[in-house]
């Protein structure tokens, strides 16, 4: 499966899975480059900034790093708002939203628990960024199930979207750190690669660790990174989840203008 699935990734991307030494091996040999770790779990950063110590290898040449975190960085250089509300703040919104009516979110489906509509939100922007053509693809699918499936997946679907609209009218932030990255890509995008060089200029090389999951903004990021800057791009999965991660990954490179969402920019 692994190399009809590597010839369906973008150019500079490679995919490894149960290979967890092969990041570590290149990390102590290759001293010359600046390698950049995206471990979006503070726990594995921490776990391979351990082992190379036991290797009595140098992480000069390593820079860890949350995936929020950078995409914060390149919004910064750009001069534009990088704070994110939290998750109590958003609740608070949500209660609100429901309490008014503005807009009306409701349906069977429709949890009305202002946590339960959170979750909502938080699943449908973690699979599709809130992508057109992400959220027609979960549309279509969604329309090929029996009913009732079919008809509460979608009221689900417009629920996290009127939701995460709604949102965006109430705070001058950002509505979450995945709307920071997702800001950050269409920036990368939009300046050809210009922005990534001039805030991470010593970087050769990204790598993602340590993910069960890989999220549609996540993804997003290592496509335009590799794309607009030309930086090689590394995966790593493990190997219980691999194989399933390994399906999904060319369909979420599988877009144009990552970055791009339903609601104005």
């Amino acid at each position: 499966m692994m190399p009809t699935v590597q010839s369906r990734l973008p150019q500079n991307l490679t995919l490894h899975v149960g290979r967890e030494e092969s990041l570590l091996e290149r990390l102590r040999s290759e001293t010359a480059s600046k390698e950049l770790v995206l471990a979006p779990v503070e726990l594995h950063r921490r776990n391979v900034q351990r082992r190379l110590r036991e290797a009595q290898s140098s992480k000069e040449g390593v820079e860890f790093a949350d995936p929020a975190d950078i995409g914060k960085a390149l919004v910064q250089n750009t001069g534009s708002p990088a704070k994110a509300i939290d998750r109590t703040d958003r609740l608070s919104m949500i209660r609100s939203v429901l309490t008014e009516g503005d807009p009306p979110i409701e349906g069977p489906a429709v949890p009305s628990d202002p946590q339960a509509i959170e979750q909502v939100r938080t699943e449908i922007e973690n699979v599709t960024g809130f992508h057109p053509d992400r959220l027609g693809r979960i549309r279509d699918a969604a329309s090929e199930r029996s009913t009732p499936i079919d008809t509460d997946s979608a009221e689900l679907v417009d629920a996290a979207v009127a939701v995460q609209r709604a949102l965006r009218r109430r705070t001058e932030k950002r509505v979450s750190e995945v709307e920071v990255v997702r800001h950050a890509v269409r920036a990368v995008r939009e300046t050809d690669g210009a922005l990534w060089e001039t805030t991470f200029p010593e970087i050769s090389r990204v790598s993602l660790v340590g993910v069960s999951s890989v999220p549609a903004a996540h993804a997003d990021l290592l496509y335009v990174i590799q794309g607009a800057s030309s930086v090689p791009v590394h995966v790593h999965l493990r190997r219980g989840t691999g194989s399933y991660l390994t399906c999904r990954l060319p369909d979420l490179f599988d877009i144009d203008a990552p970055g791009t969402v339903v609601f104005e920019p």
